[in-house]
């Protein structure tokens, strides 16, 4: 592991390398720190087959870590979607509700001239 400005270097193929997570680097130095301390105290030996296994974990967080961003800003989106969805729904329904308000109206006022005529009619026979 090498560090940088803002996170820790790893290789995930050779020849590619990627940034960790401000997370994850984190946690890469405090473990870098306690295997430092280890190696110190005791021997190389004692972390030697252990550290590989802790970068290849840290690996899996950092792209755990970076799957979990994604799926984030994909249910933000899907959020923003679902909001204009409901608004346009929301206009639909109300427009809907305003062409059968017109419909009946307009059914009601061709009842109301039928009757009227019917009167009329009505009235003419019989002499009203």
């Amino acid at each position: 592991m090498e560090l940088v400005e803002d996170g820790v270097v790893y290789q995930d193929d050779p020849g590619t390398s990627a940034v960790m997570s401000e997370r994850v680097s984190g946690l890469a130095n405090s473990i870098y720190r306690e295997f430092e301390r280890l190696i110190g105290k005791y021997d190389e030996d004692v972390v030697k087959e252990l550290m590989p296994l802790v970068v290849a974990v840290l690996e899996n967080l950092d792209s755990v870590f970076a799957e979990n961003q994604e799926h984030e800003v994909e249910l933000e989106l899907l959020k923003e979607d679902n909001e204009q969805l409901i608004t346009q729904y929301e206009r639909e329904k109300a427009l809907r509700k305003h062409a059968e308000e017109v419909i009946v109206s307009a059914h009601l006022y061709r009842a109301e001239q039928h009757v009227a005529e019917s009167v009329a009619s009505v009235q003419s026979v019989y002499g009203g």
